[in-house]
């Protein structure tokens, strides 16, 4: 893990609350200029320090079961603030950014000595701080759209994969992917169930879930995972554990999701189903840190008959290479939920891509062999997506 995902990451929520506090700070002080308030020189220090304090307290409340409280919605509502400011905030460091080069290039008409004020002091400028202004709310409003509506959008994407040498029997073979559940506080019930219920309307063959079924070790195993009972399929139902059920404590969620559920958790093991006497091998790859990620794979490949087809689930999608090398036709994973957070109309343009994996999310293909990242059915963090809707996949083999 490097110094910015170990930053981004394992301390989330203390860069969210530190973060939140200056980008909050900055906005406030952005749109409030043109009303001509004086601000000392030390609220510029102590405001954002303020602000950091109290998002970090609200941070707590994150892995709390919501119940209704004033303190509970005042957190979480104050988090959804900081997070819009740092996107509002962002937006207007680009946007000076964009404007001053344009500005330099003679892109804006303007005398000399325009010029040079422009590029010393652009929030003086009309024109700049009326269309920045403009892309600050604009970005604020995404957030807020992504966390009011945007997280219980729902897709249903349809992957189909040539297989070479498929049997006639598996040609066909509907596969419902699923991945990171997240079960816990901040996931809607509702939302989850009209998610499952999407899934039995699907009619599966096989159903295969990737990691991440529960959010963080406060999830309440007893009251969240009887919900994932409904899932079934004609071939069963196959789960991989994630980095956050590692967190949670791996033994403890196995065990539970069997004895919740009629799922059949992979860990390090290979599965072997028979469809009209054909052979279909399921890989399951237990979660390790990204740098061992792969490590156990050439054993578990090593398992399977010599040109019998497979089908790989793990969590990371980094695992790709070493697998199409091996010659995994299919790998699922999760992991990276597509960002989360992406700029409208350009998907690729999400943190994910910018800082774990190219293999952010969809389809890839490599060597002849395919990988379906999914962009997960909850969420992580903060329960906000942002041109990012929730996915069921359904993977269709089909012959090469």
């Amino acid at each position: 893990m490097t110094v910015v995902e170990h930053l981004l990451f394992s301390q989330f929520f203390t860069v969210l609350a530190a973060a939140g506090g200056v980008s909050q700070w900055l906005v406030l002080c952005w749109l409030a200029a043109p009303l001509g308030v004086a601000v000392p020189g030390w609220a510029h220090v102590a405001a954002p320090l303020a602000l950091a304090v109290v998002n970090r307290l609200a941070t707590l409340r994150i892995d709390v079961e919501r119940d209704g409280s004033v303190v509970d919605r005042g957190s979480r509502v104050l988090l959804a603030s900081a997070f819009a400011a740092i996107a509002g905030a962002s937006t207007l460091v680009a946007f000076t950014a964009v404007w001053l080069v344009l500005t330099s290039l003679g892109v804006f008409a303007a005398d000399a000595g325009a010029t040079v004020a422009t590029l010393v002091t652009p929030a003086f400028d009309p024109g700049f701080r009326i269309v920045a202004t403009a892309a600050v709310l604009l970005a604020g409003g995404a957030v807020a759209h992504g966390y009011v509506w945007g997280q219980q959008a729902l897709g249903v994407t349809h992957v189909p994969v040539p297989v070479a040498g498929l049997p006639p029997a598996l040609a066909g073979l509907r596969i419902v992917h699923l991945s990171d559940l997240h079960l816990g506080a901040l996931l809607e019930r509702a939302a989850l169930r009209g998610a499952l219920a999407e899934v039995a309307a699907l009619d599966p063959d096989l159903v295969l879930v990737t990691g991440d079924i529960v959010d963080n070790p406060a999830t309440d195993l007893d009251a969240w995972l009887p919900e994932l009972a409904c899932v079934t399929a004609r071939h069963g139902v196959y789960a991989i554990l994630g980095n956050h059920d590692r967190h949670a404590g791996a033994e403890r969620i196995a065990t539970a999701v069997t004895r919740h559920t009629g799922w059949r958790v992979l860990r390090d093991e290979v599965a072997t189903l028979t469809v009209d006497g054909a052979r279909l091998h399921l890989l399951g790859l237990e979660d390790r840190r990204r740098t061992a990620a792969a490590d156990a794979l050439p054993d578990l490949v090593a398992q399977v008959p010599a040109g019998e087809p497979m089908v790989l689930l793990a969590h990371r999608p980094v695992v790709f290479p070493v697998a199409a090398e091996l010659g995994v036709p299919l790998t699922l994973s999760g992991h990276t939920h597509g960002g989360q957070v992406a700029v409208p109309g350009l998907p690729r343009l999400n943190p994910a891509r910018l800082l774990m994996t190219a293999y952010d999310v969809g389809t890839f293909r490599r060597d002849g062999a395919v990988l379906h990242v999914s962009r997960g059915l909850g969420t992580s963090g903060q329960p906000v997506r942002v041109a990012v809707p929730r996915e069921i996949a359904v993977v269709s083999l089909v012959a090469a």
